[in-house]
This record gives C-alpha cells, structure tokens and sequence, in this order.
C-alpha cells in the first residue's frame, strides 16, 4: 500500500513488514495501529529496530527477521 500517513497504509492490513531503519517508525502509536488491523496482526522487522517485547505485550505477533 501506499500512503503518506501510517495510520491509513495499516487500516485493516494483516501484517507490516519493516525494511528500513527510519526513526519515524519508533514514534508511531503502536496500540492504534494494532488496534485497526486484521487479527491476528503481525510485524516482520526486518532492522531489528522496533521494541519485540513491548509489542507481544500489546498483542502483535512480533518476529525479527534474523533472530
């Protein structure tokens, strides 16, 4: 998808996959963004750059790619 806001690109999306380092993605509201996707949602960081534990604890399947 493409989209200038991340809040839209994720709407109803079954899963993110993260392939850049870009610091804007660590300021994202990560419960929001969860909270409108396809259940189970799912991330594939592919940077290792996103907190794992923190967004298990929120309800994302998590998985760094690598580890």
């Amino acid at each position: 998808t493409v989209a200038s806001d991340p809040y839209e690109a994720t709407n109803s999306a079954h899963a993110i996959a993260l392939l850049t380092e870009w610091d804007e993605f660590t300021t994202y509201d990560w419960k929001r963004i969860k909270d409108s996707m396809m259940k189970p949602p799912f991330i594939f960081d592919g940077r290792k750059l996103l907190d794992g534990n923190y967004l298990r604890k929120i309800g994302f399947k998590y998985y760094a790619i690598g580890q």
